[in-house]
């Protein structure tokens, strides 16, 4: 009896940020690398931590600077991407700034709404006593996402 046993792959992966650092780059290097493999898109996702939706005229100018900062840094992670990409095998990128309060939850209703397979996450640069009495974004979207959470480190 031949049973053919089906392979879960991952069609979109999502690298969730909501600051620009060294363990961001890292989780969107890795996730880049998931994506060649399985041929999937790469979604990466800049989270802004604000009340304000980011498509209202009058921006506080906190937020304006915020958003700048997010445009500027997925316009230099997608241009890494590309540059890196062998010709055959370009990685299809999608990237996408929503604000929130929560960031957590902000990243697992992305993922469960966009059908993401797989989200990718590196680690907020806190210390373990910080992570402990406040919690971390990581440490709650491993907790409540609908799809497999690769944290990177």
């Amino acid at each position: 009896m031949n049973i053919e046993v089906k392979r879960k792959t991952f069609s979109k992966i999502l690298v969730a940020i909501h600051e620009s650092s060294k363990s961001a780059d890292k989780a969107v290097d890795y996730a880049t690398r998931i994506a060649q493999d399985y041929n999937a898109i790469l979604v990466v996702l800049y989270v802004v931590r604000t009340q304000s939706e980011l498509d209202t005229v009058n921006l506080p100018s906190h937020v304006i600077h915020f958003k700048k900062q997010a445009e500027s840094y997925l316009g230099r992670i997608s241009e890494k991407i590309y540059k890196h990409s062998d010709t055959e095998d370009i990685v299809k990128i999608k990237t996408e700034i929503i604000a929130s309060i929560k960031i957590y939850d902000a990243i697992v209703s992305y993922a469960k709404d966009k059908h993401i397979d797989l989200i990718v996450v590196g680690p907020r640069g806190r210390s373990k006593l910080r992570s402990l009495v406040l919690g971390s974004v990581t440490s709650d979207v491993v907790r409540l996402a609908h799809c497999p959470v690769l944290t990177v480190r």
